[in-house]
């Protein structure tokens, strides 16, 4: 029992380095021969996790194996545009012009009420809203709506905010988080003087974000509450 405990956490270890090597695609933005091989993954890990009499380098090696395929054919598509076409395919384009193309539809195998859900996924109810829609090689539909459809921004009525950036962590249960600071510009030198003017030690910190104006939002460990901090 306890050996099979012990070849569970290391294939499972293993696993979580062979998916950070292959990158951090979510599930469904995966092309199909990443599909492929994460699927494969997860049946070659579950022979050596119940099979305690195989050997577990015999179980470890075909995962690497296929890793490092994918590694590998990931560099000849980013190299080549044709081979990358070749193992995923091209996108297509469902509406044009605000018109369907029925035979794109019979090409995907997808019925109407797969693409109006589709677009109700994306707040859009009426098809007929839709200047473009594109199924992508990964099996997403993007939607372009019709001009009067689309949504008004800051640049159409001529008054653009100034960039803040946006609101990232920088603090979390007491710890500094290096990206956050990193993204929004700021040091620990700055989080800490923050934290001197509230009184609050680091450790009593639940959670703390900022953005590149230096807005910050705190909250405490044991407060309901939480304070913020304007600008200097």
């Amino acid at each position: 029992m306890a050996i099979t405990a012990i070849r569970t956490v290391i294939i499972y270890i293993f696993i979580i380095v062979a998916m950070r090597i292959m990158g951090k695609r979510q599930l469904g933005e995966l092309q199909p021969v990443e599909l492929v091989v994460t699927l494969l993954i997860s049946d070659l890990a579950a022979v050596p996790m119940q099979e305690s009499g195989m050997p577990l380098l015999n179980g470890l090696v075909p995962i690497v194996v296929l890793v490092a395929m994918e590694l590998l054919l990931s560099a000849l598509m980013m190299k080549s545009n044709g081979f990358f076409t070749l193992i995923s395919g091209t996108p297509i384009v469902v509406v044009k012009d605000g018109k369907l193309d029925t035979k794109a539809l019979k090409r995907l195998r997808l019925t109407v009420e797969d693409l109006m859900e589709s677009l109700r996924q994306q707040n859009m109810f009426d098809i007929r809203d839709a200047a473009y829609i594109i199924a992508e090689t990964n099996g997403k539909i993007s939607v372009f709506p019709k001009p009067d459809k689309q949504p008004v921004t800051t640049g159409d009525i001529h008054k653009v905010p100034s960039d803040t950036g946006a609101p990232v962590i920088v603090v979390s249960d007491g710890k500094m988080v290096d990206w956050g600071l990193e993204m929004c510009g700021l040091t620990e030198e700055w989080v800490k003087a923050q934290l001197h003017k509230k009184n609050c030690p680091l450790k009593d910190v639940f959670l703390m974000t900022a953005d590149k104006s230096k807005q910050y939002y705190l909250l405490r460990n044991k407060d309901t509450g939480a304070s913020g901090g304007e600008k200097p």
